[in-house]
């Protein structure tokens, strides 16, 4: 007979990558803040000169592309101890994990739909399904297939961004008008639209790099990676240099091209936004994990793996409590600087370490997270962290 399935207990988890994710976390938060509200809307792809295009020109260096690449990275790192573990138990993996995924995609949409058009859940999702079809996969194949296609995409990136952006300046210097209250049903309406639209053609358009960082993780998993950092303190090291001189050498034209022009866009210099992305996202994941080797370290990064635990959650919080708090209070929330934006962003952050510290006191689970667990295994699972141990004695 099939054993009933459960999630795996707290004890279970791999505490390194719950910081890891913890800090992917604030990574995208900084990068999703200005598409919130409306500072970088879908028309609107300049910043003047000043303070608003050199915090834009320091996102696009250190934290665009870097972070969502480390977020997918660990999906796919998620997938692999999600379908070992289940395997191990004797449980249908597949048919579990495809739950897991329908609920996800399902997520994604009502995020998208209710709060804003950015939202990554149901690009996940769908793209995740097509991870079932390498699990059985040697890791020298993943990481043959990760390279693969991510090279497929910066070709196409490369291509798509190298003639000249002809852009209004008109349009470049004018802050536009946006509230995200404001004619609420009509923008559900236009995201409906999007979402049934021109979002299906964007998430064929980016498969490929998901997927190849999907299958990184995947790889990653398959060779015990955060459990054996200690014996390939040697490698790493070398990896950290190579990304961290590549990436530099990548950043001689962006920073040639920011002081250049009075007008600074992203769009311009896009393919080294991509590439960088993929350069120091190597860079940032090899230096937490060799840094996590030392207890008084990974001790001051506790709070990283609280927010971590609770990725989905505070993942859902940071759209709802910015979207809410600055369109209630803020008729055009399309006029805040952006450093306004990266002050607000790092003090909700340590405001949900706090919280998700308190919860974790007490619960074995985020909330969204449980409700998550509850959907997949179609039953109610145990929620607070003595019934949990109470279910598993």
């Amino acid at each position: 007979m099939m054993k009933q399935a459960r999630p795996i207990s707290v004890n279970d988890r791999i505490t390194s990558i719950d910081t890891v994710r913890g800090i992917a976390i604030l990574g995208i938060f900084l990068v999703n803040f200005p598409a919130m509200l409306g500072i970088q809307p879908l028309d609107t792809r300049g910043y003047t000169q000043g303070a608003d295009a050199m915090f834009r020109f320091g996102y696009d260096l250190f934290i665009q592309t870097k972070f969502y690449s480390l977020f997918a990275f660990l999906f796919g790192l998620g997938f692999y101890l999600f379908m070992s573990r289940a395997e191990a138990k004797g449980y249908r993996m597949r048919a579990l994990f495809s739950m897991r995924l329908a609920v996800l995609f399902l997520l994604g949409c009502l995020h998208f739909l209710l709060l804003w058009y950015g939202d990554i859940l149901h690009m996940y999702a769908l793209v995740g399904f097509l991870l079932l079809f390498f699990y059985r996969q040697k890791a020298s194949a993943l990481f043959v297939w990760s390279i693969f296609l991510m090279a497929l995409f910066m070709l196409f990136i490369w291509f798509a961004f190298s003639g000249d952006i002809d852009l209004d300046q008109k349009v470049l210097l004018e802050a536009p008008w946006f509230n995200g209250l404001e004619d609420y049903a009509q923008k559900v309406s236009q995201r409906y639209e999007m979402l049934s639209g021109i979002q299906i053609l964007n998430v064929i358009i980016y498969i490929p790099e998901l997927l190849g960082l999907f299958l990184l993780g995947l790889c990653a998993g398959k060779i015990n990676f955060f459990q054996r950092v200690h014996e390939w303190k040697r490698g790493l090291r070398i990896t950290q240099i190579v990304s961290l001189v590549v990436t530099i050498l990548l950043f001689i034209p962006m920073f040639r091209y920011y002081f250049s022009h009075e007008v600074y866009v992203s769009e311009e210099i896009q393919k080294y936004i991509q590439l960088t992305g993929k350069t120091l996202f190597v860079f940032y994941l090899v230096s937490i994990v060799l840094l996590l080797e030392n207890k008084r370290f990974r001790a001051k990064m506790q709070g990283f793996t609280y927010v971590g635990r609770m990725a989905l959650t505070n993942y859902l919080l940071q759209t709802l409590v910015t979207v809410l708090l600055f369109s209630l209070f803020i008729p055009n929330t399309a006029g805040i600087p952006l450093w306004i934006g990266f002050i607000f962003c790092i003090t909700i952050y340590l405001l949900q370490i706090m919280f998700s510290k308190w919860w974790l006191s007490q619960y074995a689970f985020g909330p969204m997270e449980w409700l998550w667990r509850c959907a997949t295994y179609m039953q109610k699972q145990p929620l607070r962290l003595k019934q949990q141990s109470r279910d598993r004695s």
